[in-house]
């Protein structure tokens, strides 16, 4: 029997929890994928032919598993976006996908596509240190606690209505798309007497902003170009509700534009791309 969309929910838990619950959890994706891999090398001696039933050495790592999924920004669903948040970088999630509970899963990067009159998606990728192994995938039979999704497609967060400041500094006065990514670079820790990592240290932290628009304010130099103040990205609804556990995209002043470009098309209007990046850590 096929397991359907319907069956497999996608439910982040609070900081530093392998419990994620589901009420106050929910993330209202449209889609999700999970990947399993081994950390192994092929057994090779000098003088022997390989053994057809011992192939493979197994290093430290254990079984780890990534996992990404989309989802629309809507402000009923602020617990399962907390990841996100500045304040939890450093914290690990546990993702539940149907009834399949993935722990330990430390953020890798999140991206957020904001178009006008098109949903504001957000895209997150996960490593888990302690994924669910050894079962099948199992459905979610009564999803968020069998309560109903409190889901309005009014309160969702479109492109336009949020709001944005400063973009003039790097842009023309009309902006047709912006994308903002965010990434943390991560190194496991391993424990003596473990072969699987028990946490992750956060190495580094890099936020990059490309907004497309019909124009540039001037082309860069070999330096780039500094911004004077912030370049902020306000992602409200039509009501002007956000999303409480979500920031704002903000590229802070003294990040740089780092890269520019811009084509014209037979019967349309110039289409420009200023790319700005700032190291957070």
């Amino acid at each position: 029997m096929s397991l359907l969309y319907s069956d497999l929910p996608v439910y982040v838990g609070p900081p530093n929890s392998d419990a994620p619950g589901e009420t106050a959890r929910y993330v209202a994706a449209t889609q999700a994928n999970v990947s399993f891999s081994v950390n192994n090398e092929a057994k090779r001696l000098l003088g022997s032919n390989v053994d057809a039933t011992d192939q493979f050495r197994f290093k430290e790592g254990g079984v780890t598993a990534n996992i990404s999924f989309s989802c629309f920004l809507d402000p009923a669903f602020n617990g399962g976006l907390e990841f996100a948040n500045e304040d939890h970088i450093d914290d690990y999630f546990a993702v539940k996908i149907g009834l399949n509970i993935y722990k330990h899963c430390y953020l890798n990067d999140f991206s957020v596509s904001v178009a006008p009159y098109a949903p504001v998606t957000l895209s997150a990728n996960f490593t888990s240190l302690r994924p669910v192994s050894g079962v099948k995938i199992l459905k979610d039979s009564s999803p968020y606690a069998n309560q109903g999704f409190p889901i309005d497609p009014d309160d969702i967060i479109y492109g336009h209505t949020c709001s944005v400041s400063n973009m003039t500094e790097v842009v023309g006065n009309v902006q047709s798309q912006i994308s903002y990514k965010k990434t943390f670079s991560r190194s496991p820790v391993y424990n003596i007497g473990s072969t699987a990592a028990s946490s992750m240290l956060l190495d580094s932290v890099e936020s990059e902003m490309s907004i497309t628009s019909t124009g540039l304010e001037n082309l860069i130099s070999i330096s780039g170009d500094k911004l004077a103040s912030n370049v902020v990205v306000e992602l409200d609804n039509v009501d002007g509700d956000s999303v409480v556990q979500f920031p704002n995209l903000t590229m802070a002043a003294g990040a740089r534009v780092l890269a520019e470009g811009y084509d014209i098309n037979g019967g349309d209007t110039l289409s420009a791309t200023a790319t700005i990046k700032q190291i957070d850590l």
